[in-house]
């Protein structure tokens, strides 16, 4: 304790939290990028947003939470939301929700719930009804005019936390589209995946990954935390990430429920595509533990640790997979961006480099990857090292790009993507044990980015603007500043949907 304040003490001369939100302000508005509330402003808790784009025709997709699963499109680049609800005969869902985008719509004429020449959109969250904490995943295939929802497309008796969603688009229908949902239990927080091959209309049993790897279930033994999956656009191949401890810390801090442990250790898991049965096969890897070499424990548990895999633009060749995460490797009590990657689908790992250009605490890392070499960041920083509530610590949303990832000694670029501070105070990352801490959990767990049709970022997050405990709602940034993640890509068409502008 002695040792960060000294940190601190030494790093910062803060002046007012009046002053730093102006100057934050300043720097957010000098930006290529344009910003725009999603939400309704009828809804003062909306959280946790993800975002797809429909790189076929620039179709821009938001899904959140606001005491349920809530879904918007832009047909214009993201300069209007249009909503397009999900009607469910059992009411609300909890959230937790991911959206993502398929195969070309298995219509040739327009049909009551099909349209031509787009292609479907899906959306998994966790449900009340009819089985509690268990996932559903809706589909659309008409623009989200309507909605085919799959009540029990993941099922685990011990429940379902934090499921995530990917899918490999087929190029033919999106009836053939392989869609995968990852989550952990409430158990022994096993990290599970489940997996359609008909586009999400019926699903196999969910896979134990930890079972199938004998030191992976020992090291995350009853407390993990599911950090997303990813598909290789090319291949097919399905990766998991999620992050743990150690087998004395799981086993006597808590157990899956308080998350107050260090969480030292990365894991990603590798299969192959799903077999007829819906089966999947893993591979469990080492990512890194932060603990190794260091006299403090590490942490990575600001949540997420994220992972992404490249397109190699070669059928049939894999691409590279990164994974981010926020680490306090430099001293304790200081959390930067940490970014790593594998060219051997995730069998060995490149030393983890650091993101973030500022000093001050990080949070928050979402990546999406384009062509190879090309990955694409959002984070959330403060310039403060002790975020409160007492000192009313601003928060800006930041967009970070390498264009070469895989080199040895990755560059990287930043700047600000939202237009203003979209918080004030602390952030608790402890996930439901926040409730018990007391701290901050306003913002939820989760934000997103993905990439578009002309290479440029898609940015969402919660923001609550320079208010605390302010209502919250969703922002979408596009950034039109620096390289095309995507090779080859049109960058007139960034920020442009079907309907331009």
């Amino acid at each position: 304790m002695r040792l960060a304040t000294a940190v601190i003490a030494t790093v910062y001369l803060l002046p007012p939290p009046s002053t730093r939100l102006l100057s934050l302000q300043a720097l957010a508005a000098d930006t290529t990028s344009f910003t725009r509330q999603v939400s309704p402003s009828s809804e003062t808790n909306a959280t946790e947003p993800s975002v797809a784009v429909d790189r076929s025709d620039g179709t821009e997709w938001v899904a959140w939470q606001a005491s349920g699963t809530h879904v918007a499109r832009s047909d214009d680049g993201g300069h209007t939301f249009v909503q397009t609800p999900i009607s469910n005969l059992f009411g609300s869902d909890v959230g937790d929700v991911d959206i993502r985008v398929g195969g070309p719509t298995p219509c040739s004429v327009v049909t009551s719930s099909c349209s031509p020449g787009t292609h479907r959109v899906y959306v998994s969250s966790l449900e009340k009804l009819p089985l509690v904490l268990q996932t559903h995943v809706a589909y659309s295939d008409d623009r989200g005019a309507s909605w085919t929802i799959n009540n029990l497309a993941a099922v685990n008796p011990s429940f379902i936390d934090r499921p995530w969603l990917a899918v490999f688009a087929s190029k033919a229908s999106a009836n053939l589209d392989q869609v995968y949902i990852s989550y952990h239990d409430f158990s022994a927080s096993q990290i599970n995946v489940t997996a359609s091959n008909d586009g999400g209309q019926t699903f196999g049993p969910s896979v134990d990954v930890l079972a199938q790897n004998g030191m992976a279930e020992t090291q995350s033994f009853c407390n993990t935390v599911p950090s997303g999956i990813e598909v290789d656009p090319e291949t097919g191949e399905v990766y998991v990430k999620w992050i743990t401890a150690d087998p004395v810390a799981n086993t006597t801090q808590g157990c899956n429920i308080t998350q107050i442990e260090s969480f030292h250790q990365v894991w990603i898991a590798h299969s192959p595509p799903a077999n007829a049965s819906t089966l999947t096969v893993w591979d469990a890897h080492l990512v890194f533990d932060g603990n190794i070499g260091r006299t403090w424990q590490t942490n990575t548990d600001r949540i997420f640790a994220t992972l992404a895999v490249d397109d190699s633009q070669l059928a049939g060749v894999p691409g590279n997979i990164y994974s981010v995460f926020t680490d306090n490797l430099v001293a304790p009590g200081v959390n930067d961006i940490w970014f790593t990657r594998s060219s051997d689908r995730g069998n060995s790992w490149a030393r983890p480099v650091k993101v973030n250009h500022d000093k001050g605490t990080h949070f928050f890392p979402w990546i999406a990857a384009g062509t190879t070499g090309r990955v694409d960041f959002i984070w959330l920083s403060t310039p403060d090292l002790s975020p409160s509530d007492a000192a009313l610590s601003p928060w800006t949303a930041i967009f970070g790009q390498t264009t070469n990832g895989t080199s040895a000694t990755p560059s990287f670029s930043q700047t600000s993507a939202s237009n203003k501070v979209m918080h004030v105070g602390g952030i608790c990352t402890d996930g439901i044990f926040c409730s018990v801490s007391g701290g901050n959990r306003d913002l939820a767990d989760s934000i997103s980015i993905t990439i578009d049709r002309g290479g440029s970022a898609a940015l969402v997050w919660t923001d609550q603007g320079s208010v605390l405990n302010g209502p919250t709602h969703i922002t979408y940034g596009c950034i039109i500043a620096g390289q095309s993640a995507l090779a080859g890509a049109k960058r007139d068409l960034s920020c442009k949907g079907p309907a331009g502008p």
